[in-house]
């Protein structure tokens, strides 16, 4: 009870495990929420609110040493993933950034091109299938 609550870690825990996909991402969380349980300090909420409204303009030296290689992680998970989350980052966090909103808006347009071609092919090959 004596312990604050840790509202950075906690967030900055959240995001990584929305975008863990492969076994070394849950793998990393959990590392990060042991070095957080040994840990007296909480992240800076500034920098966290930061780093999630902007991952890929985010510069990790700003977190302390032993957090820096988890937010090196956090960007690349963002990288790969090819976009944040638009819960991620608060209210409107993802579409602070306009290279993603314009990627947003052109994997709309791609997708929605795509998806209606799409399962017409399939649709189809399906019929063919059949008969």
């Amino acid at each position: 009870m004596s312990q604050p609550k840790r509202v950075a870690f906690q967030k900055f825990i959240n995001a990584m495990r929305k975008l863990s996909i492969e076994v070394n991402d849950t793998e990393i969380c959990k590392r990060l929420e042991i070095l957080m349980a040994t840990s007296k300090d909480d992240l800076p909420l500034a920098q966290v609110n930061l780093l999630l409204t902007d991952p890929k303009n985010f510069d990790p030296r700003s977190i302390a040493e032993p957090f820096t290689q988890y937010v090196r992680h956090f960007i690349y998970m963002v990288k790969r993933n090819g976009r944040v989350p638009a819960d991620l980052g608060g209210n409107d966090g993802s579409n602070a950034a306009n290279p993603s909103g314009e990627v947003r808006d052109n994997q709309k347009l791609g997708s929605g091109k795509k998806s209606s071609s799409a399962p017409k092919k399939k649709a189809s090959s399906k019929k063919s299938l059949k008969k």
